[in-house]
């Protein structure tokens, strides 16, 4: 395996690039990365990943189980005789690896390499080393990490020792008279470090040697001024001494003749600045590492303060193997970002990354069903390539397909006019298309480069992807102009970029996951649960749905769709309550009918005991007469963060919620969302079976789902009561949508890891 960080994180063995997990476990291992073959304690990695006020009780129990994980990828075959190993070592972690396998450790040595060789003078083999050094940046560094939030301290020094190693590299192309090529590189570093007087002393005598006296001259006026008006201070007596040099036309200015081997003596001074003792951290004694630039990867903005970074421009350009490994290419790419928004509540809080993993997968399977490849992942944003084939038509086709299938695979159509909706609330899909010639790897092979993961395609679609709304795909004219046979494209007025936007695809119909015309769609149930909503309005009558499927993913799917639907279509007319039944001895029975409570009178969980009761009461006061004293107490302790005070008397409180919640619909017609009811104690059984008998003249549907479980405890459920419904859910295959659903309930914890 071989190891990147200079760039984004990324591990490749023969087979391609290996599937490193979320963003917990990438952080991980990336830190790990930083400090390989030495042991990082446990609260390193803690402060890492957290910080101090922010880190979750579970903190340490999820650090585990991201080791874990990690093993778990770093074992995949093929394995190799040096592989790596994550090992636990007091106090922490240890990451052993061959130094030759990590690029970072790689880059250490060639600079330790280069920087011995200018002490000795041998200026060639110097700039060939601290070049080649330079040379293994494919970007910022860990920008996907970065743009996930990632802030480290180690960033900051990591930064500074880059700008050294940079000005080692231009010193010794100066000793060898390669003064034109490095000049472009030293005007960019000055530009975004004008305060470093040693490339600045640089940047004059390389141009001075370009026979731009003037130019060099301005330099020094530049210089002094930022010094002088930024911090109060003249230059140093070195670069002082360069601007008489070139006043006076010094000859030791003069490049020298032949590339040979060169004494450092024989340069001016001021070229080199001051140099550190042998055991000066930035000397030649110690080993280096590699500082940040600023990150440019494509992917979404973060909160985090950003690390103060010199502008990409005078980064030295990603290094290329050769040619040979390159070739220009008709090629489409793909970018998806997904948004993950707040009403996806404490979900995202504590397994954002498993989600979004979710995500990753359902866009890699669809990319590649496709005949495309996924060749980034930066958080939110994934990046596909299509390339194989000589017709520009068919692979422009391929990924706006693509595009279509990911967002298709995650939403629900509303209609021709707009854009699909997302069936899960919060979650929603932005995508944009490029199509065009790009330099591209070559087929891969056993020394090939990593996959090409930037260029022109990508930062045109990435500039597109900040004008896309949700569920649309933004497409680039040459794109558009190619799928014409299989899409239909209409104007887009965001993006002068993106001036075209998908419409439909010709045979759309076979892709969308609602609206099917076989049995998995549930377009029936859905249109039966629809009218009975509008009898229970139409008619002031209670009515009961019992939803009955064996593996809950499409009952959890349909139940979620339905409330989205109501919410849509009937909004501010209908209030809509939904609740999942927590398994038995994993939470307390009456948690729903809390939260159901709790949510129609508008209390957070963070709310105080006494402002929850003065909330209650208000809303028992403007539902209606003052009959409803009586409800005060039994539904106060419903909602007391003290469970055991219920033991007593359970049966009283629940029917003081079933009065509740019957003139709460009197008022707005009320629609109940139960999940997992076969969870259900007996107690609450009844309650909610008997709740459209006991209260039938009340615009209230209730709406129930549950496994086989439910019929198997109570034979007879609600089969002797009128206005209600029993519906078997046929089996229905798993599909993209159900493994998100699924990845949103809680994950089964290993017992034994790390």
């Amino acid at each position: 395996m071989h190891f990147r960080i200079l760039g984004p994180l990324e591990i490749e063995n023969p087979d391609g690039l290996v599937d490193l997990g979320g963003h917990r476990q990438r952080a991980v291992l990336a830190y790990l990365l930083l400090q390989a073959n030495q042991v990082v304690s446990t609260s390193q990695l803690l402060s890492a990943l957290w910080a101090d006020d922010d880190a979750p009780m579970t903190a340490r129990k999820i650090l585990q189980n991201a080791v874990w994980k990690l093993r778990g990828v770093l074992s995949r075959p093929p394995r190799a005789e040096q592989g790596p190993e994550l090992l636990t070592r007091a106090p922490g972690y240890l990451l052993r690896v061959p130094q030759q396998r990590v690029d970072l450790l790689d880059y250490q040595q060639r600079v330790v390499t280069g920087r011995a060789a200018l002490a000795a003078g041998e200026v060639e083999r110097a700039r060939r080393s601290l070049g080649e050094a330079l040379a293994l940046w494919r970007g910022p560094v860990l920008s996907d990490l970065v743009e996930e939030g990632i802030c480290w301290p180690e960033l900051t020094a990591l930064q500074n020792r880059r700008l050294d190693v940079m000005e080692d590299h231009f010193e010794a192309a100066l000793a060898c008279g390669r003064h034109q090529s490095v000049l472009p590189d030293i005007e960019s570093l000055v530009a975004a470090e004008p305060l470093r007087e040693r490339a600045s002393g640089q940047l004059m005598v390389a141009l001075y040697r370009c026979g731009r006296q003037a130019e060099a001259l301005a330099v020094f006026g530049r210089v002094r001024s930022a010094l002088v008006d930024g911090l109060g201070l003249e230059p140093g007596r070195e670069l002082h001494r360069l601007q008489q040099a070139i006043l006076t036309q010094d000859p030791t200015l003069e490049a020298p003749r032949t590339a040979g081997t060169w004494e450092r003596a024989h340069l001016a001074p001021a070229i080199r600045g001051p140099q550190p003792p042998a055991d000066s951290p930035a000397g030649p004694a110690t080993v280096p590492t590699p500082a940040l630039p600023a990150p440019t990867a494509p992917g979404p903005s973060v909160s985090a303060e950003p690390v103060t970074t010199p502008s990409a421009p005078f980064a030295p350009a990603p290094r290329i193997p050769s040619r040979a490994a390159h070739e220009s290419r008709t090629a489409s790419v793909v970018m998806l970002r997904f948004g993950l928004g707040g009403e996806l509540g404490r979900v995202l809080a504590e397994d954002r990354d498993r989600v979004l993993d979710v995500l990753t997968q359902i866009a890699r399977e669809k990319t590649e069903l496709h005949g495309g490849r996924v060749t980034s992942v930066l958080g939110s944003t994934v990046l596909a390539v299509f390339a194989d084939g000589a017709d520009p038509a068919d692979i422009a086709e391929r990924a706006v397909r693509t595009a279509a299938a990911v967002r298709d695979s995650l939403s629900v159509p509303t209609g021709t006019l707009t854009p699909p909706q997302a069936a899960v609330r919060g979650l929603t899909v932005h995508a944009a298309v490029a199509s065009g010639e790009a330099r591209l790897p070559r087929r891969p092979c056993a020394d090939s480069p990593s996959p090409w993961g930037g260029g022109r395609l990508v930062d045109t679609c990435r500039t597109m992807l900040d004008h896309v709304q949700a569920g649309e795909i933004h497409v680039c004219d040459e794109t558009r102009r190619h799928g014409e046979r299989a899409a239909a494209f209409r104007r887009a007025c965001a993006s002068a970029l993106a001036p075209w936007e998908l419409h439909a695809l010709h045979d759309e119909a076979a892709d969308q996951p609602w609206g099917r015309a076989d049995a998995g769609g549930h377009v029936s149930e859905l249109e039966l649960m629809q009218h009975t909503l509008l009898h229970t309005r139409q008619r002031s009558a209670a009515h009961l749905i019992t939803l009955i499927q064996g593996s809950g993913r499409a009952r959890t799917r349909l139940l979620m769709e339905f409330q989205r639907r109501v919410e849509d279509s009937h909004r501010g007319h209908v209030r809509v309550l939904a609740g999942t039944v927590p398994p038995p001895r994993t939470g307390d029975p009456l948690a729903v009918p809390a939260e159901i409570l709790a949510a129609y009178c508008g209390i957070e969980p963070d709310t105080s005991e006494a402002h929850a009761t003065a909330r209650l009461r208000a809303t028992v006061d403007g539902l209606g007469p003052a009959d409803g004293a009586d409800l005060y107490g039994p539904l106060a302790r419903l909602l007391s963060p003290r469970p055991t005070t219920l033991a007593a008397g359970t049966g009283e409180v629940l029917r003081a919620w079933g009065t509740f919640l019957a003139r709460a619909a009197r008022k707005q017609p009320l629609v109940l969302i139960w999940d997992d009811l076969q969870h259900a104690d007996d107690a609450l059984l009844d309650v909610v079976e008997r709740l459209t008998q006991t209260h039938a003249g009340v615009p209230l549907l209730n709406v129930v789902g549950a496994d086989s479980g439910l019929p198997d405890r109570r034979p007879g459920w609600a089969t002797a009561h009128p206005r209600t419904v029993t519906l078997s859910l046929s089996p229905e295959a798993g599909d993209a949508l159900d493994r998100l659903l699924e990845s949103l309930l809680p994950p089964l914890r290993e017992s034994e890891v790390a």
